[in-house]
C-alpha cells in the first residue's frame, strides 16, 4: 500500500482581507426575523388563553377538592362534639371516673330568691 501525504508548501494569510457587507443580504435576514418573531408572538397570544384557562380549571378542582375535604373534616367535627357534649355521656364521666352522686334529700338545699331579686319578678305568681 502506498502512503500519500499532502503539504502545504506555502502559508496563506488571510487575516488582512477584508469582506465587504451585503447589505441586500443583512436586511434579507432582518426580515426573516422579524417575520419569525410576528408569528412566534401571534402564536404565543393565541394559544396563551388557553393554557390560562386550562391552569385556571386545575386550580378550581384543586379548590374544589379542598372545600370537599373542609366539608367532611366540619361534618366529622360536629359529629364528635355532638358525642362529646352527650348528656348520657358526661353523666357517665361524672359517675364513673369522677365518683360523683346524686346528693341525698337531707343535702339538699332549695334556694328562695331574695324579696328584691329581678329572679322573682319572673317566676310565675301562685295567684294568677
Amino acid at each position: 500500500m502506498t502512503r500519500v501525504e499532502f503539504r502545504m508548501s506555502k502559508e496563506v494569510r488571510n487575516e488582512q482581507l477584508v469582506r465587504q457587507l451585503d447589505r441586500k443580504r443583512h436586511r434579507e435576514l432582518f426580515m426573516v426575523a422579524l417575520t419569525g418573531l410576528a408569528l412566534t408572538a401571534a402564536i404565543i397570544a393565541y394559544a396563551w388563553p388557553h393554557f390560562e384557562m386550562i391552569r385556571i380549571g386545575y386550580r378550581m378542582e384543586e379548590l374544589r377538592q379542598t372545600r370537599e375535604e373542609l366539608l367532611e373534616e366540619t361534618r366529622h367535627l360536629e359529629l364528635q362534639r355532638a358525642t362529646e357534649l352527650a348528656p348520657a355521656r358526661i353523666e357517665g364521666i361524672a359517675r364513673e371516673q369522677l365518683g360523683m352522686v346524686y346528693p341525698d334529700r337531707e343535702h339538699m338545699a332549695i334556694l328562695v330568691p331574695h324579696e328584691s331579686s329581678p329572679l322573682l319578678e319572673a317566676l310565675p305568681r301562685a295567684s294568677e
